[in-house]
């Protein structure tokens, strides 16, 4: 009879301890994780988002930009001020920063010099 009793006692504080830490990571209740207390996620980079993992490849991004009219590029994309651009010549032939999403390489627009 003892034996029932520490068990039910065991399995009740098992479960109180897993809801515990459960609601540690949630403690909003709104189903989005609460990141807060993790000290090792570095959230620097503008156009993060939970999913995506590597840089996109640097073809991958010139056959994207060739795509919206920029076929001429000075170099390999790099981060310049917080952002991921790449050199190029528009299509009046000057010189601009075209800024991409390094995880997608989606456009996002032009910037001049």
């Amino acid at each position: 009879m003892l034996k029932k009793v520490l068990m039910a006692a065991v399995a009740a504080m098992t479960l109180t301890g897993a809801t515990n830490s459960a609601m540690a990571v949630d403690r909003n209740h709104d189903g989005i994780r609460d990141n807060s207390r993790l000290e090792h996620v570095v959230m620097h980079d503008r156009y993060w988002k939970p999913g995506y993992r590597n840089y996109i490849a640097r073809d991958r991004v010139f056959v994207t930009l060739r795509g919206r009219g920029y076929v001429r590029f000075i170099g390999d994309p790099y981060f310049y001020h917080d952002r991921y651009v790449v050199r190029s010549y528009n299509r009046f032939g000057k010189i601009v920063f075209v800024e991409i999403n390094p995880y997608t390489g989606g456009f996002i627009g032009e910037i001049r010099i």
